[in-house]
């Protein structure tokens, strides 16, 4: 069941990264004419600088759903099979306890329920927490920056799933037959 949730998700990521990856060059071209022309967008550049980085987190958990990381294999080369799947089931357990420290750090950062007991009113909610985060626009967009930083907990929960999916496959595989070796990806990616 988890390994299904996180090919599903890792559908849905593949396929917003893909939008990303279209967008952005278009935003960016865009303004090089507007530029050209003597009439810049300039919020576009703004746009453009976050969907970068909305395109940089949503990789990051793809790449974590793939183990296709960078990774130094010396040591995991050198043992046999059951000590590399020991090896890579520490590895695994490293990766899911920093998406869930990543989860309660954005859960502490957007603060749900003192949002929620505030009736959603953001002055109240600043002043009892000394936490602006629903009240920063961005620069030239003029959006509470809080929609763009939403990424960060959206992706911690769906690397966390990715992460229990790779220890529990892990985990399921036999020590003497384990090979640190991806999950085949279909090729319709």
């Amino acid at each position: 069941m988890i390994q299904a949730l996180s090919n599903g998700l890792a559908r849905v990521e593949r396929a917003a990264v893909r939008l990303l990856v279209v967008a952005l060059p278009i935003m960016i071209l865009v303004n090089v004419f507007g530029r050209f022309f003597k009439t810049p967008i300039f919020w576009l550049d703004e746009l453009a600088v976050l969907m970068m980085v909305w395109l940089a987190m949503l990789g990051l958990s793809i790449t974590l759903k793939s183990r296709d990381a960078v990774a130094v294999t010396l040591v995991t080369g050198a043992v046999p099979p059951t000590a590399r799947k020991t090896l890579q089931v520490l590895s695994d357990l490293v990766v899911l306890g920093f998406c869930l420290a990543l989860i309660v750090l954005c859960y502490r950062w957007f603060n749900p329920l003192l949002l929620i007991n505030s009736d959603f009113n953001i002055e109240t909610f600043a002043a009892d927490s000394f936490n602006y985060i629903y009240q920063e626009p961005t620069e030239t967009l003029g959006v509470p920056k809080f929609w763009f930083w939403l990424i960060l907990p959206v992706v911690s929960v769906t690397s966390s799933v990715h992460a229990l999916a790779n220890l529990l496959r892990t985990c399921r595989t036999p020590g003497a037959d384990f090979v640190d070796q991806p999950e085949p990806r279909p090729l319709a990616e």
